[in-house]
């Protein structure tokens, strides 16, 4: 008789592991889920933030594109100006207010009469979190960052270039001329002996070769990132209406 209660409680006891063991299974089966269902919610709510982060920082992008659009036409502007006063300089028949306008801007041509675009790069920093979110906007985005840099590394020696030169021309007069202070003073109280130098074919050659460099190679470079940073304007815009 104790062989049977034995042998029944052993069997009981080795269906309530049984139970135990599928109710420990269940347990651990929900957890998981559990933690599969905080992970999918935590990762839809990173990436919401991360979208939220890609169309703030795109509209600081558009903003910035049409502040340096701006600033782009300002400068070409200027230096569409300048270039009349280049043209005339180098203009062969001269009339006397022609002249007159001439002997007022010569001495300057070639000194410190430029004009550069304070164009300046985007931040890589600025788009650390856009990088998580992969989308048409945030790839957008990192081609414009590119593109800054090109124009940033396209301008930048370019514009050494032109001061280089400036520096040079300055440090010539200044080597050559006892009247240097008068042209770094604005003073502009030439004699006729001193404004010769700027009809000399020293001088002249100086203009032609400034002209060359800011007039026409520079001022080329502005007016395509002009075209270019008009285009990107374009594009953003279009996917931001879409988002």
């Amino acid at each position: 008789m104790k062989l049977f209660n034995t042998l029944r409680l052993r069997m009981i006891e080795g269906k309530r592991v049984k139970k135990y063991v599928l109710y420990a299974i269940g347990e651990i089966i929900l957890v998981v889920i559990g933690i599969l269902i905080a992970v999918a919610i935590n990762k839809h709510t990173e990436a919401g933030k991360s979208e939220d982060y890609t169309y703030k920082m795109a509209l600081q992008v558009k903003q910035k594109i049409e502040a340096d659009i701006a600033l782009l036409k300002a400068t070409r502007d200027g230096i569409s100006e300048d270039l009349k006063i280049y043209n005339l300089y180098l203009k062969a028949n001269k009339t006397d207010s022609e002249r007159l306008q001439v002997v007022t801007q010569a001495p300057f041509l070639v000194t410190v009469s430029v004009q550069f675009a304070p164009i300046n790069p985007i931040l890589s920093t600025a788009f650390d979190n856009t990088s998580i979110n992969s989308s048409s906007l945030t790839d957008k985005l990192l081609e414009i960052q590119q593109d800054y840099k090109s124009i940033d590394r396209t301008l930048k020696p370019m514009e050494d270039i032109i001061t280089e030169e400036l520096v040079a021309n300055l440090r010539h007069i200044k080597d050559n001329f006892n009247w240097y202070e008068k042209l770094v003073s604005f003073n502009g109280k030439f004699t006729v002996d001193e404004y010769r130098y700027f009809g000399s074919d020293d001088y002249r050659n100086r203009v032609v070769h400034m002209k060359f460099l800011y007039l026409e190679g520079y001022d080329d470079l502005l007016e395509a990132f002009h075209e270019l940073l008009i285009n990107r304007l374009t594009e953003l815009n279009a996917l931001l209406k879409q988002d």
